[in-house]
Formats: C-alpha cells, structure tokens, sequence
C-alpha cells in the first residue's frame, strides 16, 4: 500500500526556480498519444489549504532575513515495487514510470531518499507532454549518501522515468521520499516584482570595469536551493592545497532551518538534498534582466557546522566542469581585514546583486538568534545597496577580495540600508581549517584559485561585451512595423542568422549564451534551433544543430497563479544551451539560430547592438541559398552585432587535449579583432600588454591585473600587429591582422 505524509517546516530562507542538474543526454520514451492512457500512471497528492500557509509564511517573514518558503512538502515512499508501472522493450531494457500529480502546483520536485542505478541505466524527469525535460541522469549521479535531489519540473504533473539494460550490474534502488508542491513564487520576479525594491543593489554587469568582481568573485557566489522548499547563497571556497576540492561556505541556519532541526544526521540529509546554481546573472546592468539558469549541480556533503556562529561548510558531490567557469574565493581569517568590504548575493534568488561598504566594519554580537558574543562582523550602513531574505550565507569581501565571513541576517533595505551581521571567519576557523587549511600552516589568508587555470579554461566570448556597449542592445526592426524583428523571422525569407567568431588554434565550443526579447503571446508553437558553422570567409559547413527549447514558469498577478508549464520565450532573458558533446571549432566558426517555424504574430531574434556602437559587422545571414553580411543584405544593409555568446575552450592543435598554460599564453581575438582575451601562463597573474605596428611602433600599451582579461584593441589602420605580453623576463608575441 503506498503511503505519504506532510510536512511543513518554517525556514529563514527562501525560494528559486531550479533548471537542471549535470545530465548526460539522451531522451526518454515517447508516451502514449492519449492524456488518459496515461491516467493510471499518477499518484495523487492531496489538497491542502493554500490561503494558510500564505497565511502562516505573513506571520514568520519578519526581520532579520525572515522565513520565506515557496513549497509544501509531501513525505512519500514510492518505489519501483509499489507505484507506478513497469514493462520491458524488446531488447530486454527494463522500463519504470511514475506519475505525480498534486493539483494547483506550479512546479513540483522531488527527493530520492533512496538513489542507486547501475552503469548504462537512465533517469528522466519530465512534465506530461515532455515539454520541459530533465536528465538523463546515470550512475555517475550516485552518490556516498544514496540521495537525489532533482530540479522542479514546472506544472501540477510529473513523470518519472527509469531505464535499466537487460543485462545491468544490479537492478536499481529508487524511492521517491519526498515530492515538494511550489504554492507561490519559486523565486523573486526579474524585474518586475523586485526592481522598485531593489534599486539600490547593482547587478554583477554594473561593473565591467573591475574583474575582481565580474571575473572572479561574481563566479564564486551560487545559489542554493534546499530541501526542494527553500534558498540561501553560497560560496566556492579556495584551500591551502588549491586541490580543486569544490567546498561551499554558507550560513548553519539554512542547514538547520532556523534552528528548528536539531537531529545532526538530518543536516547531512537536508545537505544531500542541496541543488547549486551558477551563473544566474543579469546579462545587463539596466535594465536588470532574467539571467540564464541551466546551470546547476545537484547534492553537497556537510564538512564543518557551528550553530553557535551560523557556519557551514558542504562539498559537491561533483567537481564543477571546465564550462561552468568556476572560481574558488580566497579567505582571511585576519582580526582587521583591509577596506573596502562587499557582498555579492541572490537575495530573493534574483540575479546577483552587488553592495558595498567603504569603510566602518565593526565586531559585534548578533543576539537575535543566541550566537556567541563578538562572532559577527556589523555592517552599520552600507555605502551602497542592502541584503533580503535568500541572502543568507553570502559572502562579505575584504578589499583584496578574499572572504571574511557570511550573512547570517540582519534589517537593511534599499530605504534604510542599515546593521546586516556576518559571521566573522576567524570565529569558525576551528571547525573550518581542517578543510580549508589542510596542511596545518600557521596561515592567515589564502588567495583565491581557478581550477581549470592548469589545464585551459572557457572563455565567453562576447562581439557586444567587446565593444563596452552591452546596455545600448536593441531589437532592430523592419521600416514600417515595429513588431517585426529585422534579425528575426520578417518578410526578407531569412530564418537563420549567426554571429561570427575567430579563435587561433584548435577550440571547442561547450554551448552559447542568446539574449532574446519577448518572442510572442504564442511563442510555444515556435520552433528554433541552435546552429554552430564553420568556414573561412563566410559560413559553409553545419557541425552541429539541436533545439533551442528554455523553460521557465510565469506567474500571472491578476489571475493570482502561473499561467505557463514551460519556460516562456514571451519576456526578456538571457538563456544558456549547453551542447551535448563540445564541437570542434578551429579559426573562423559562427554560432546562431535557424528559425524553422513560427505562429501568426510570433518572432524570435537575438537582441543587436545598433549600427552607431559598432566598428565592424559581425552577423551573417542565409537569404536566397546565400550566405551573405548583415551589411551586403539590400533590405538590413547596415553592420550590427547579436547577443549571442559562444563558451569556448582553447585546445592543443595537435592533439587535441587542452593546452597547458604553464607554457605559454594564449590569445583569442574577437571576430571583429576589437577585443584580446588573455589568459596568462601559470603562477602569473601580472603582465603589461602592448600592441606593435611593424614599422615597430607601439600602437597600445596597458597592465593586465589579473590572469584571465579582456583588452580592447585600438588599432586606427589596417594591417599587420604584433601583440607582446611582458611577464618578469618572458615574452609572449603573436601576429594579428586588421
């Protein structure tokens, strides 16, 4: 007989929109033309009373980052023997379905208290029309804890489905333990519902011009999302080994749930249950856009906890891949860190927002919550911006950019952006230095760490951020209707248009960024594919396509519920579409979209940078069995760029295995050749950059401050350039055409 329970617990943390954890491709299997085929597939949650948990969440969000929860959570015990059914194709493969429905949900998500699949089994999540699909998850999924925690599915049903070889190592163990039904907002509006609010918190694309913060740090901050009900931030933390381990500091409260769970065992389970987000950035400074969110990985370990500080510190079960682009911060555990000091933070699981303080920073007690007497640092008013709920567990900065401590809570706003408390370092070093120190130096501080910085990193490669008009993008028109995108599905018979790009050597290409406006009221009938060509002088040659098919979940003020199942293509945001393999890319290559079909009254473009803010067009379209230049089309005629952002990974020419920057540098120019991203040798982090003519004159000389940078170039005249790095007593020199 199956059975279920509820369960509601009061947090001091709040909500988020999940995407996807690392999946390994594939696709499950088609269901059963019929809806009602599939009736009997579905276990029903019962109803429950929405208005009082809205009710009871009114009385908990207090201050001090009060309690915010987004889902009602279902105790349950399916499994492969009690629910569901089974059958078997004909090649033997074992298959398991599940269906959950829970009426009303806007999303719903699920725990696998019990997770153990042989070698050549998958796992796929999805809603009923396998519109929005998860997976296939596999046995590297596994895990020390037998645990799963997987991202919401967005809609009131969802289909679980398990295959298994016919000749599998052992038959796998699968219990559905817990099913959260998301009752409001998984996560704060972008922009719409926070911008009033958060006017005072700039987004990480606020500050192009300091790569501490943009390429470095802004990489370190994840969100959280715990438990299937709750979010707080976190932080990847560096230590004295640089081993790459991937630690995450965050605050004790979002393990404990505010101190309601006091069974230490259940904090490793509520850990196991934790999915990680990367990247959620606005793509713009103003305005602040939906940030692209496929970016995940799913369950942590619990290393370190102090209750009587607020700490905790967990390990992915996975090492982030080289396309995540992660970053390790640094730490001080220093009695007087040096000013400035900075947070960055998802409060309300929006975008990363940015505040600082110039100076002021005190010692204090946080008495709210019974922590011990002077573990926390006060901030007494923020120079500029304030924290929310979710920012729990955010890092505060030092001025070298290294952590001194995390958000435990506190009372600012925009309005009166004063007395926020983070737990000060030094006070949970005892419980943190094994982990962060392991070699038992007497250290003060650590610096910060790239893990992919000894093999060869990814890089987004970016024609508009090259040009440093990234908030100029538009939507271009055509003349007489602006509805009608001029890089989009128009009356030209264009459908596919791509944005060029040129890296030296041998690359591979993980997937691309598109920052798209609203596509329409009937954007789910639209069909686009993403495309990646090769060819000198002009795409020829098609290496890789698939669909371009986002999910999001959107929420209707009036009618008081969401309205859409699927990620919609009807608002701005920025999307990322990681390719199931990496595609292979050398010199010229243009990455883009082919729009294959579109309903009445629906487009879809890529947003553009105006012609005014470009020195040379970087788009190429496919009109009359043709591919020509934005700028020889006779209707568009005129040069632009789009927002569309390959990740790219330099690789070895000759064998095809990343090159290894201990022995020299590398550069990749821009397609326009406006902009060198530089990444430097290893263990050095400082050069001078010059740009040579070969009459011998320097054109452009400037410092490079960190290892990883971005350098416009200001060549006036066409022709041949060398480009010198000057590090200590090495040179790196590279010939550049204009």
């Amino acid at each position: 007989m199956k059975k279920y329970g509820l369960l509601i617990i009061s947090v001091f943390i709040l909500s988020f929109t999940v995407q996807a954890q690392i999946s390994y491709g594939g696709k499950p299997l088609a269901l059963p033309v019929t809806r009602n085929a599939n009736a009997f597939l579905f276990e029903e949650m019962p109803a429950f009373d929405v208005q009082e948990e809205l009710r009871i969440d009114s009385l908990n969000e207090i201050g001090a980052r009060g309690s915010y929860r987004f889902a009602y959570k279902f105790m349950t015990d399916f499994n492969r023997s009690n629910s569901g059914y089974s059958f078997t194709l004909a090649d033997g493969t074992k298959v398991w379905r599940l269906g959950i429905r829970s009426r009303g949900a806007l999303s719903l998500n699920v725990l696998f208290t019990e997770f153990e699949i042989p070698e050549g089994a998958r796992l796929f999540l999805y809603n009923a029309d396998q519109s929005h699909i998860l997976g296939s998850f596999t046995h590297r999924n596994n895990s020390d804890l037998r645990i799963f925690p997987v991202s919401p599915v967005y809609g009131d049903e969802l289909i679980i489905e398990y295959q298994e070889p016919a000749h599998a190592e052992f038959a796998g163990i699968l219990t559905v333990g817990e099913v959260n039904h998301a009752y409001r907002a998984l996560r704060g509006r972008e922009p719409e519902g926070d911008l009033a609010n958060y006017y005072c918190m700039e987004p990480l694309a606020c500050f192009p011009e300091d790569p501490l913060i943009t390429e470095e740090l802004g990489r370190s901050v994840v969100l959280l999302i715990i438990d299937g009900n709750s979010s707080c931030t976190g932080v990847l933390v560096n230590n004295t080994r640089q081993d790459g381990a991937p630690y995450i500091l965050t605050a004790s409260h979002c393990i404990n749930k505010n101190f309601t769970v006091t069974d230490p065992d259940r904090y490793e389970v509520i850990a196991g249950s934790i999915v990680c987000f990367f990247h959620y950035d606005s793509p713009l400074c103003r305005p602040v856009l939906r940030g692209a969110e496929e970016m995940s990985m799913a369950s942590t370990s619990l290393k370190a906890f102090n209750g009587a500080v607020d700490m905790a510190l967990l390990e992915l079960t996975e090492v982030p891949p080289v396309y995540y682009r992660p970053y390790y911060a640094g730490w001080n555990i220093s009695k007087t860190p040096s000013a400035p000091y900075f947070g960055i933070h998802h409060p309300k699981a929006t975008v990363k927002r940015v505040n600082w303080l110039d100076d002021g920073l005190e010692r204090a007690t946080f008495a709210i919550m019974g922590f011990d007497e002077e573990a926390h640092w006060k901030v007494g008013e923020w120079t500029a911006g304030s924290t929310d709920g979710g920012s729990s567990g955010s890092p505060l900065f030092d001025g070298n950019g290294r952590i001194i401590g995390a958000l435990s809570g506190g009372y600012s706003t925009c309005a009166t952006p004063n007395e926020d408390y983070y737990f000060a370092l030094d006070k949970a070093w005892e419980g943190l230095s094994p982990w962060l120190n392991p070699s038992g130096k007497s250290v003060t501080s650590c610096n910060g760490f790239d893990p992919y910085a000894l093999e060869a990193p990814c890089y987004r490669l970016s024609n508009i951020a090259s040009t440093g008009q990234v908030d100029s993008i538009r939507m271009d028109t055509i003349p007489d209707n602006p509805a009608i995108p001029l890089y989009g599905n128009n009356p030209y018979a264009i459908d596919t248009y791509l944005e060029a790009y040129h890296t030296v050597g041998d690359a591979l290409v993980y997937g691309t960024y598109i920052v798209a406006p609203p596509a329409g009221r009937n954007y789910a009938d639209l069909e686009v594919e993403i495309c990646v060509y090769a060819g000198r002088n002009g795409p020829s040659t098609l290496l890789h396509s698939q669909t371009f098919q986002p999910n999001y979940t959107d929420y209707s003020r009036e009618e008081q519920e969401f309205t859409e199942k699927v990620k919609s293509l009807n608002r701005a945001q920025e999307s990322f579409v990681a390719f199931p393999t990496p595609v292979a890319v050398k010199g010229d290559f243009y990455v883009g979209y082919r729009i294959v079909s579109a309903p009445e009254n629906t487009y879809f473009a890529a947003y553009n940078l105006p012609e005014e803010f470009v020195t040379e067009n970087t788009t190429w379209l496919f009109s009359e069995n043709t591919w020509v230049e934005a700028t020889a089309h006779p209707a568009l005629s005129k040069k632009t760029a789009l927002f569309i952002d390959p990740v790219v990974q330099s690789v070895n020419e000759v064998n095809n295995v990343p090159v290894k920057p201990n022995t020299q540098a590398r550069i990749i120019l821009s397609a326009d050749r406006g902009t060198a991203y530089i990444h430097l040798p290893d263990d050095v982090d400082r050069a001078t950059f010059s740009l040579i003519s070969m009459n011998g004159q320097v054109v452009q000389e400037s410092p490079v401050y960190s290892a990883q940078a971005s350098v416009p170039l200001n060549a006036t005249a066409p022709g041949v350039y060398l480009i010198k790095l000057t590090f200590g007593d090495q040179q790196f020199v590279q010939k550049i055409l204009f």
